[in-house]
């Protein structure tokens, strides 16, 4: 394991330096790079006085498998996720959540995602989060499990509050608790999932998988009904398809709009960002589309771009609405 330790000296100490945690010192960090996790990427913890030697006041230790697909970030990234953790430690001590506003905020400062990533005994990289509202607890996914779909059925064992599930890269900014925001899911509470709009009787439109797993009738032609590709199944993650309510669904092409009412099948104007983190097709014009320089990438923090779907600009220029 020494091979490892150097490195993870190297990056804890450029990562002090980086989030400028003058606090901390380097040399107060014991490194450990350990076969025995199973689930954990990380964990960093005070040295009890009965196991503290000279100087070392912290142990970082890192599983070692982070080490063994020759991708550099995945083990940098978990060691800056841990010198928040001791950083926190050392400000505010032990009494707040682990993956609270004061660590996220660190994290932030140390160039760490600040999302846990474990699942399973596999490592991942989330792209779902659920958590308290309240800010007790943070956990990430890789799929779209039960608990991301139906947070309503759950409680924080701190506070007791229902949780909030969101796409990795999309926290809301003022979550209402038991809430559903992952975008490509479509409903957000349990009464939409039960009901999302109108009873089958009065509906005019469907929301539907393609391979009849699960329907939803509305009488409004809502965002989800002109946009239906932005969904997927949450049983059988298909694409889905929106149509009329006489239409039979099967027959149809999944990931398109196909009421006749509405002049499009398929996404007219795109917002993006100019390095290529994201982009999303829509039929119409959004709020961001229309003004996407008052917009910035979660990822890179580049000012966002809209261009219409069938003509990408070869360069694209932060901030430049393209369609006008």
């Amino acid at each position: 394991m020494i091979k490892y330790e150097a490195p993870v000296c190297e990056e804890i100490e450029a990562t002090i330096d980086r989030a400028r945690f003058d606090i901390l010192d380097p040399a107060a960090i014991r490194v450990d790079v350990t076969d025995s996790f199973r689930r954990q990427l990380g964990e960093c913890r005070p040295i009890s006085r009965s196991d503290r030697d000279s100087t070392p006041k912290y142990e970082i230790r890192i599983a070692r498998r982070l080490f063994e697909d020759g991708r550099d970030d995945r083990w940098r990234d978990t060691v800056r996720h841990e010198v928040a953790h001791a950083y926190v430690l050392k400000t505010v001590g032990s009494d707040v959540a682990p993956h609270g506003p004061e660590w996220k905020d660190a994290a932030r400062r140390a160039g760490a995602d600040p999302v846990a990533r474990c699942e399973g005994d596999d490592v991942v990289d989330a792209a779902y989060v659920l958590a308290c509202p309240n800010g007790c607890f943070e956990h990430g996914y890789v799929q779209r499990s039960k608990r991301i779909k139906n947070p309503w059925q759950y409680t924080c064992d701190e506070c007791g509050t229902h949780p909030i599930s969101y796409d990795v890269t999309d926290r809301p900014d003022d979550p209402e608790a038991g809430t559903c925001y992952v975008a490509s899911i479509p409903w957000q509470t349990q009464d939409d999932k039960d009901d999302p709009d109108d009873t089958r009787n009065t509906a005019r439109y469907l929301l539907t998988c393609p391979n009849g797993c699960t329907a939803w009738s509305y009488q409004r032609r809502t965002k989800r009904i002109k946009n239906p590709w932005l969904y997927s199944c949450p049983e059988c993650d298909a694409t889905l398809l929106s149509c009329d309510i006489d239409d039979r669904p099967i027959n149809l092409e999944s990931g398109r709009c196909h009421v006749a009412s509405i002049p499009w099948q398929e996404p007219r104007i795109v917002h993006a960002c100019p390095n290529g983190c994201f982009n999303v097709g829509f039929g119409q014009h959004t709020k961001e589309s229309r003004q996407p320089d008052r917009y910035r990438c979660e990822e890179c923090g580049a000012r966002t771009v809209a261009y219409p779907a069938d003509d990408q600009p070869e360069t694209l220029t932060p901030g430049t609405n393209y369609i006008e």
